[in-house]
C-alpha cells in the first residue's frame, strides 16, 4: 500500500469518526435523560410542598383541637355554675346566654376540626402519591442512566479504536501530504482524496483523462482530477 492508499484509508477513517461523535453527541437517551431529569424535579417539588402543606395543616388541626378543648371546659365550668343552684334569676339567664354562645363556639370548633381532619388524610394521600411517583421515576433515571452509560461506553470504545487506527496510519504518511490533506479537507467536506473508478472521479463523477489517469500508475506520484481539484487514488 502506497502513501496516498494509507491516506484515503486515513480518510475512511476520519469520515467514520466523524459519524460517531456526531452520534455520540445525538443519542436518544441525553434528550430522554434531560426530560427525566424534569420529571423528577418536579415532582420532588411537589412532593416537598405536599410534606410542608401537611405539616402545617397538623399544627393547625392541633392548635384547633386545644381551642376546641378549651371551650368545652369553659361550658363545663358555666354548666356547673348554673346548675350550683345559688344565682339570681338575673344571674340565671345571663349564665344560659353565655352557655347558649359557649355552646355554639364549641360546635363551629368541632366542624372546623372534623374539616381539617378531613384535609389532613387528602394531604396524606397527596404525599404518598408524590412519594410513589417521585420514587417511580429515580428508578426510571437510574434505569436510563445505567443502559445510556452503556451506549455512550460503546460508542467511545469504537471511537478511540479509530483514533488509534488513524494516528497509526498518519504516523507513515509524510507530513507535506499530510498539511495538504488536513487543509484541502474541510474544502471537501471532509474527502480531499477521490478514488478512480471506471475511469470517473469519485468525488465529483466527471470522466477523468487518459493523461491522468496514466500518471495514476506512477508510483508516488501525486495528480488532481481537473475537473473538482480532488487528489486522486487509484486503488
Amino acid at each position: 500500500m502506497n502513501e496516498l492508499q494509507s491516506l484515503f484509508e486515513l480518510q475512511q477513517i476520519e469520515e467514520k469518526l466523524d459519524q460517531l461523535e456526531k452520534q455520540l453527541k445525538k443519542l436518544p437517551v441525553f434528550a430522554e435523560f434531560k426530560a427525566l431529569q424534569v420529571k423528577a424535579a418536579d415532582a420532588k417539588e411537589a412532593h416537598g410542598w405536599a410534606d410542608t402543606k401537611l405539616a402545617e395543616h397538623r399544627k393547625r388541626v392541633k392548635r384547633l383541637d386545644e381551642e376546641l378543648q378549651k371551650a368545652e371546659q369553659k361550658h363545663k365550668e358555666l354548666q356547673s355554675n348554673l346548675y350550683a343552684g345559688d344565682q339570681s334569676a338575673k344571674e340565671l339567664e345571663q349564665l344560659e346566654r353565655k352557655a347558649a354562645t359557649l355552646q355554639q363556639e364549641k360546635e363551629e370548633h368541632e366542624e372546623t376540626v372534623i374539616a381539617a381532619m378531613e384535609g389532613t388524610e387528602e394531604l396524606e394521600k397527596a404525599l404518598e402519591k408524590s412519594k410513589v411517583e417521585y420514587t417511580d421515576i429515580s428508578k426510571e433515571l437510574r434505569v436510563l442512566q445505567k443502559s445510556g452509560n452503556q451506549k455512550i461506553n460503546e460508542l467511545k470504545k469504537e471511537i478511540l479504536t479509530n483514533r488509534e487506527k488513524r494516528d497509526q496510519l498518519a504516523s507513515q504518511i509524510s507530513e507535506p501530504l499530510l498539511n495538504e490533506y488536513r487543509a484541502k479537507r474541510k474544502e471537501f467536506n471532509g474527502r480531499p482524496l477521490a478514488r478512480v473508478e471506471r475511469e470517473l472521479c469519485g468525488g465529483c463523477r466527471v470522466s477523468v483523462s487518459s493523461t491522468v489517469q496514466s500518471s495514476l500508475h506512477i508510483p508516488d506520484c501525486k495528480v488532481s482530477c481537473e475537473n473538482c481539484g480532488r487528489i486522486l487514488v487509484k486503488l
